[in-house]
Order: structure tokens, then C-alpha cells, then sequence
């Protein structure tokens, strides 16, 4: 048969099969609806002790299948943390360790304390307070000596020999009773494992280390995942992100490795261990209520205050062994919209029986489609882009296929930091706890992005944005939106240092623009109208280094356009501190959610560092837990990993009162999704639709920031190559898009795709196995322009039954022409799970399907066309 003739019967079936009604899709299962893992602990009473932790009951929300991600632990009946003194009492310590907290020989687990990563000595977080007291010394610190009333010089149950000064680290490739390690256990700093001499970071002068020195070659303040002060509500409950850490980024602990456990057995995956210290109000030693002058001392590893720890058991993923090395490896690279998808896949398809290994690297959508369109042997076979892969005659033909549906997001971290003064009951119960709620609007997030408020600029930025907000929490907009703004902390410092966001092009950048500029408000601000507030005489405009960029084409990345720099003098020499130092890019959407549930922005601080040589501007610390606030743009999945609540984004009126109201604010929650998935149309790419912000936010109840993410593949890749694909396709359209933390399935923050787009994957998946014809010969020497016959075609796709989706009636097109209480963000919805969306499933199948026939099989024709045109030929 002759391979026109061939597509035009596809393209018959296609248009019978393609609009057949398709009932909704099931309920999505969220990650506890395929077995929960979450475990709850609970405080103890230890006897001899002083402390009451009975009332105690903390929940850690997942402990198995982990990966570097975030684990959300909640906590109710604690006392609760006191904000009008220094901090000292009633909170609570985090950390991660690896040893035995059960062994026999170590029944106070004084050899396990040893494998936990604590003790950087993170900043303490400074309250607003009225009460003169004493702040619990070394509480974020290993030393074990207290020179305080009633603690005596070494605790009777200590192991360690009288005179050490810390509790050692014992990292994971140096066990007990080895006799030389490459990497030891750390000196004690007794006399007969003194600390080494250093010479002084700021003086140069040789001193003996400090015990956070000490622990430095091992895990220090960047990278540690310790939380030593989680502090509890008025109303005893409290709740943080805590970071789990395998051993690609705590290779010490070295969870997720193989091991070889105590019976001699080879193990995949090295088990590890959440451990909450309770810290309470009463002297371990004496029992006296210290709570009003004073705090319990010391670190959460000596013994009086170790006996109350809480362990729970962390399983991790495998880190390496899923994938043989002897197996064929496939590249795939593209937006890091398909990154927790990718990596959540790739393990599963390399346990399939003859399954491939899919390497993944995380680019820009425009960079993924020149390097799938290239020529180097080394190029990806399939890259993901939610950007159609335009082609053009000299291109090989690709086919496009749905993966993933998803959204951009404002992820935060802020804890509710009121001022010290009355507050109605209601408000001041918050204090203290995770912000779950925040609304933005398009100008908001545009101020923000733009470098508009004062703070947000080197020197507050001069003349031209003397009339600005020095920051978000003074705008009235803001301010009308979010409410309980009105009672914050009104200290300067005690404000956002800038949204976040990553450094590179994208097809995600492009549309929070096209958000933004689809609100007549931003847009006209953006072009130069002023937000005027007759209240406070402010006159806010768009910082003027960043209007010239909103004149011609939508942006698709996040520009740093103010080059200004702030500059001090020291001993006759300048020096300067500049806008992206101040404001820096994050590594990417995963990156940027890490570093805000680090509270972690990476900004370098306006402050001249004179003690060193040379002078310089330092990094700030990562903000105080209780006084976090950090936000960043990226993705629903990476949220979702790292435990973030995500902003409500907003469309806001302001009244004859001259009051901020919001009108109509949308999540980015599963129905949302959907629902802006349900206004998708064709793009240039003939058969394959797009997401339109501004036609989402004219959609009532859509979330404007929606992407739909394709796996676009090079259909002239050799066939081994193609067929392990065509596996990866199908397993997205099917395992793939069930939720859940197993390996193959759908991580959290991702929207199961409909059915009719699953239907769609599996039909690129048999189009890409498909051998193209090969190209016809050349013209005959003596100008007959005779060719080759045509090799035979490939079998027709059998009929679909009638009602029934085809199986290969939806094929996607093969080209056109022209990079871890429950938030939201976590379960992709704060709805209902499973939800029904009603007639957007039917509508996503109209949509998709209704550029099938002409858009998806008339390249297919053109390029079967072209392939079988004597050289020389005219079009």
C-alpha cells in the first residue's frame, strides 16, 4: 500500500474514533491512597527525669521511598514556645542520623548520637522580647560542657572520657571498632583527642579549632539539614519542612547506599533515622521551673536531654543499583517542569524486563529543541519542552506526546512573625506558625520581580524610586489582600529580601509574563503608570532599568535589568555590592525551592565585613526559623517535594475607601489545572495544543500558570533507540500518571493527565516505533528520473470499537512548520482528592482531538512527500 494512502485510512479512523465520548477520568489517588507512610511518635516521661513530654505526639507525613525532598513534621500538645524572652525553652531539635538506635550494646543510644548531622551552630533565632532571661547556651552545638549552676563537670551516663568537649561525628565509612578510616571520626577535644590548630579565617593567626570547625569537613552551615530550633504555636501545635538528605548530598550519613547489615547480607538502600529532642522549661539536674529567669542548657546530645529524643524510621530509594551498568543508557534533557516526573520514572523502567536507562539533564525549552534537531551523535533522542518543537524540511520529523501537567507557583516559607503587642486571640494563636495562606496579584508579582521595591536594590535604588515601598509588607495593595500583614513585626529587616527566581530562558518564564501582562493593571504599571496611594503619598513605579523590557515581545526569562551597585569605603579603597549579588538567581525551579525551605536566598548583605583582610560584603545567614520569610518561582512538583505552601493568585478591586479587596483567587489545585488544561488550543505545531495564560485567567476558576509538558522524539533515531522511548511514552501513559511516591509514579504536584491525552502518548509511542520509508534514490543518470518503488508500507491500525478510544486514533503530530498541617502545594490541590472536574474532561477531548485529522496527519503526508521526491525535485 502506498504510504499516503495508508495515513489518509489513519486519518479516516482517526476522525471516526478521535471524537468518541470519553467518560471522566477515576478520582486521582493521592500518595495516601496507595499506603500511607506517615508515623506518629509519641513524648515520653523518662524516669528520674523532670520533663513531661507525655502530651507529646509528632507526625512525620511520609518515612518511606524518600529521595533528597522534603518531609513534612507536624506536632500537637507541646508547650508553647514563649515570645516575649530570649529563646531557651519549650521547642523542639531535628536531625538526621544513620546508626543503630536500638542496638543492644547501647541502650542509651550514646554511640548513635554519634551518626546524627548537627551541631554548624545555625544563628538562634532573636525574639522581640520584654523578659530579661538567660538563652539556652549550645543548644545548636555537639560541646558537652556546661558552666552553669547545677550541672555537674561530666553527667554519670556519659561514655566519654571526662575531659572531651564535644560528642563526636562518626560518619558512615568509619564504624565502630575500625582501625583506620580515610574519613575518621572527629576528635573529642580531650586531651587525648585534642582539636586541630588552624589558622584564623579573619586574623591568620594559628588557634586551636572550634567544634563547628571541626565537624566542617564533614557538614557545615550550607549544607547541613539540622533544625535546632522549631518552635511550637499558642495553640501547641507547630509544623516544619524538614530536609531529608541521601547520601548524594550527605554522603557521611549515607543513607540510600548499599550496605552490608549485621547478618553479613548485601542490602540496597541503607536505612536512616528522623530524631526530634523535645526541649521542655525545667533544669535537668534540679527540676526547678526555670522557664522565668533561665533555660535547660546545652546541646540536645548530652545525656539528660538525649533520653527524651523521639527516633523515626526514614527509608530512602535506593541511591544507586536500579539501573545496570551494562545497560544501554538513553538521553533525554529539557524543562525542569519534567524533572520529579523523570527522575520518579526512571527507576521503574530500568527494573522492566529488557527496560532502558533514561538519563535525564535539565535545560531550557528552546535549547532542548536545537539540540533534538541537531546532528551530534551525542544530541538527546527526546527531549521535554512545553513549547511545540517547530520543524522545518531539513529537519527530521519528531512526534510530540503529553507526559506531564503541571503549574509554575510562588512557593513560600514564612513563619507568622506579629508584633509584641495585644492581638485578638484569634491572631495572636498564629503566631509563631507556617503561613499557608498568601495572595498575589499580577502587579504584585510584578513590583517584585522588577526590583521595584527599594529594598530590593542597591542602595534603595536613588531618586527614581524615592516614592516606592521600601518592601511587599507596606503596600497597601499587599496589605488589603493579606490582612494579617497589618499586625507584623514592623522592624525593617523583618521582610522578604526579594522573590526568587531562576536564571535562564523558559517557556514557564514566558507565561508568568503573560500572566502578568494580561492584567490591565500590571501592564499599564509596567508601562510607566504610577500606583498612586493618596494615604501615604506614595507614588509607586516600575524600577526604570526594567520598563524598556515590557515594549515588544513577551520576555521568557526573569531579567536582572538594574545594574545598579551600593559601594563603601575602607582605608582609601571602594568597595561595591551590586544588583545581583543582592538579588541573586537561583540554579533552577528545584534549586530554588530547596533554598526556601532553607530560608536561604544566597543574598550577600549591605553591611561592609571590615574584620577580615580583605574587607567584603558576607552572605547572610539562612533566616531564623520563626522569623522566615522567603519565597521563589517554580514548579508545582518542586513545591511539592520540598513541603512549600504556594501563593493564591489573584484579581483585586480597590474601593471607594480606598481599600484593597481580592475578588478571585485561584490555587494551583487540581481542578484548577484541569480546568486551565480545558482552555488549551492548537499552537503552530499542527495538532498539538498549548496553554494560554490570559485565556486561563479569563477562565473562571483556571490557574493561569498551568503547563502541559510534551515529550517531543526524533523519529530518525535508529530503531533500539526508538523502542526504548516508545517504553518511556507508554509508561508515562500509564503507570506514570498515578500518584504516588513508589518508583514509576507520579510525583506530588503533578495533575494525572486525562485520559484522552494518555491515549494520545500511547498512540506516539507506536508512531515512533514505526520505521520512516526510506528516502527515495536519485535521479537516474540519464535524466529519466526514475526512483526505486516504494518499500512496502506498514500495516494499517485495526479499527477502534465504536464508543471506544483508539488506540492509535489520536496520534500526536510528527512536526509543523514555522532543569520533597499539609500544604497545597504538597497534594497539588487543597480541594477534595479526586474531585471531578466535570465537562473538562469531555472538553480536553474536543481540544485535543479536533487538530488530529488535518494537523496531525497532513505533515505526516508532507514529510512522506518529501522523503519519496527524485532528488531535484520541485515542491
Amino acid at each position: 500500500m502506498n504510504p499516503r494512502r495508508w495515513l489518509a485510512g489513519a486519518a479516516l479512523l482517526l476522525a471516526v474514533g478521535a471524537f468518541a465520548p470519553v467518560p471522566p477520568a477515576a478520582a486521582p489517588a493521592r500518595a495516601d491512597d496507595t499506603g500511607s507512610t506517615a508515623m506518629t511518635v509519641p513524648g515520653v516521661k523518662v524516669d528520674g527525669g523532670y520533663e513531661d513530654f507525655t502530651g507529646l505526639s509528632v507526625t512525620v507525613d511520609q518515612t518511606k521511598d524518600l529521595v533528597n525532598q522534603a518531609v513534612v513534621v507536624t506536632w500537637t500538645g507541646g508547650t508553647p514556645t514563649p515570645r516575649n524572652r530570649p529563646l531557651g525553652v519549650d521547642f523542639l531539635q531535628v536531625m538526621q542520623c544513620y546508626g543503630d538506635p536500638h542496638a543492644p550494646d547501647d541502650p542509651d543510644g550514646l554511640k548513635f548520637r554519634e551518626t546524627c548531622q548537627f551541631g554548624t551552630k545555625l544563628d538562634t533565632p532573636v525574639m522581640p522580647f520584654e523578659v530579661t532571661a538567660a538563652a539556652a547556651a549550645n543548644a545548636n552545638s555537639r560541646e558537652l560542657h556546661l558552666d552553669a549552676p547545677g550541672y555537674p563537670p561530666k553527667d554519670p551516663r556519659e561514655t566519654l572520657p571526662e575531659d572531651a568537649r564535644m560528642v563526636p561525628f562518626r560518619p558512615v565509612s568509619c564504624p565502630v571498632g575500625a582501625t583506620s578510616c580515610e574519613r575518621p571520626r572527629t576528635p573529642d577535644g580531650s586531651q587525648a583527642q585534642p582539636f586541630p590548630v588552624i589558622a584564623d579565617p579573619q586574623t591568620g593567626a594559628e588557634r586551636e579549632a572550634y567544634p563547628d570547625e571541626v565537624l566542617s569537613g564533614y557538614f557545615n552551615k550550607s549544607v547541613t539539614n539540622e533544625y535546632p530550633y522549631a518552635l511550637t504555636a499558642a495553640n501547641g501545635t507547630g509544623r516544619i519542612s524538614f530536609e531529608v538528605q541521601n547520601s548524594a548530598l550527605a554522603p557521611d550519613l549515607g543513607c540510600g547506599d548499599p550496605y552490608t547489615d549485621a547478618t553479613g547480607a548485601t542490602r540496597p538502600s541503607r536505612p536512616c533515622w528522623l530524631v526530634i529532642v523535645p526541649r521542655g522549661h525545667h533544669h535537668p539536674y534540679t527540676g526547678e521551673d526555670v522557664s522565668a529567669t533561665d533555660s535547660p542548657q546545652g546541646s540536645p546530645l548530652i545525656v539528660p536531654n538525649w533520653q527524651y529524643r523521639m527516633v523515626v524510621p526514614l527509608e530512602f530509594e535506593p541511591v544507586t543499583g536500579y539501573c545496570a551498568s551494562d545497560q544501554q543508557e538513553r538521553l533525554t534533557a529539557g524543562t525542569e517542569l519534567a524533572a520529579e516526573a523523570a527522575a520518579a520514572w526512571r527507576p521503574a523502567l530500568c527494573a522492566a524486563a529488557s527496560g532502558p536507562s533514561v538519563s535525564y539533564s535539565p535545560i531550557g525549552d528552546d535549547e532542548a529543541a536545537r539540540q533534538l534537531l541537531s546532528t551530534s551523535p551525542n544530541a538527546p533522542g527526546l527531549i521535554y519542552s512545553s513549547d511545540p518543537v517547530a520543524t522545518t524540511a531539513d529537519d527530521p520529523p519528531v512526534v510530540h506526546a503529553p507526559v506531564t501537567l503541571s503549574g509554575l507557583v510562588i512557593a513560600l516559607n514564612i513563619d507568622v512573625n506579629l508584633e509584641n503587642v495585644p492581638l485578638p486571640q484569634e491572631v495572636a494563636e498564629l503566631r509563631g506558625t507556617a503561613l499557608s495562606e498568601l495572595k498575589l496579584t499580577p502587579r504584585l508579582v510584578a513590583k517584585l520581580l522588577t526590583q521595584s521595591y527599594r529594598r530590593d536594590v542597591p542602595g534603595g535604588g536613588g531618586q527614581a524610586l524615592a516614592k516606592n515601598y521600601d518592601s511587599i509588607k507596606q503596600d497597601p495593595e499587599f496589605l488589603g489582600l493579606n490582612p494579617l500583614f497589618k499586625d507584623w513585626d514592623r522592624r525593617a529587616g523583618v521582610t522578604l529580601n526579594g522573590l526568587m527566581a531562576p536564571n535562564g530562558s523558559s517557556v514557564a518564564a514566558r507565561a508568568l509574563w503573560q500572566w502578568v501582562l494580561a492584567d490591565p493593571a500590571a501592564k499599564e504599571w509596567l508601562g510607566g503608570t504610577p500606583d498612586k496611594d493618596e494615604a501615604s503619598g506614595k507614588e509607586m513605579v516600575v524600577n526604570p532599568a526594567f520598563k524598556p523590557l515590557f515594549t515588544g515581545e513577551t520576555p521568557d526569562y526573569f531579567p536582572k535589568a538594574d545594574r545598579s551597585c551600593y559601594e563603601e569605603t575602607f582605608a582609601g579603597e571602594t568597595y561595591q555590592l551590586c544588583s545581583q549579588e543582592l538579588r541573586p538567581y537561583t540554579g533552577g525551579f528545584g534549586r530554588g525551592a530547596a533554598q526556601t525551605l532553607r530560608g536561604d536566598t544566597g543574598a550577600f548583605g549591605q553591611s561592609l565585613n571590615i574584620n577580615v583582610t580583605p574587607p567584603r560584603f558576607d552572605r547572610l545567614p539562612r533566616e531564623q526559623p520563626g522569623f522566615r520569610f522567603t519565597m521563589a518561582v517554580t514548579d508545582s512538583a518542586s513545591a511539592a517535594r520540598y513541603g512549600l505552601f504556594t501563593a493564591q493568585l489573584c484579581k483585586a478591586a480597590k474601593g471607594t475607601d480606598g481599600a484593597w479587596t481580592a475578588s478571585d483567587c485561584r490555587g494551583a489545585t487540581d481542578g484548577a489545572i484541569s480546568a486551565a488544561a480545558g482552555t488549551a488550543a492548537p499552537s503552530q505545531v499542527a495538532g498539538v495544543s498549548v496553554i494560554d495564560p490570559a485565556k486561563a485567567w479569563a477562565t473562571a476558576g483556571a490557574y493561569p500558570l498551568s503547563l502541559l509538558t510534551y515529550a517531543v522524539a526524533d523519529r530518525t533515531d535508529p530503531a533500539d533507540a526508538r523502542r526504548d522511548y516508545a517504553k518511556l511514552l507508554r509508561h508515562a501513559a500509564g503507570q506514570g500518571q498515578r500518584r504516588g511516591v513508589g518508583r514509576g509514579m507520579l510525583p506530588d504536584g503533578y495533575v494525572p493527565l486525562p485520559q484522552a491525552l494518555r491515549e494520545r502518548t500511547k498512540a506516539a509511542a507506536a508512531l515512533l516505533e514505526v520505521d520512516l520509508p526510506a528516502p527515495s534514490a536519485s535521479a537516474s543518470s540519464d535524466g529519466s528520473g526514475a526512483t526505486e518503488p516504494p518499500p512496502a508500507a506498514p500495516p494499517a491500525p485495526s479499527v477502534p470499537a465504536p464508543g471506544a478510544v483508539p488506540s492509535v486514533g489520536a496520534t500526536p503530530s510528527p512536526g509543523g512548520t514555522a532543569p520533597s498541617p499539609q500544604p497545597p502545594a504538597r497534594q497539588a490541590s487543597n480541594a477534595t482528592p479526586g474531585s471531578p472536574v466535570g465537562a473538562l474532561r469531555y472538553v480536553l477531548v474536543v481540544i485535543f482531538a479536533t487538530g488530529l485529522v488535518g494537523g496531525v496527519i497532513g505533515p505526516v503526508l508532507r514529510r512522506f512527500g518529501t522523503r519519496n521526491r527524485p532528488a531535484g525535485g520541485a515542491e
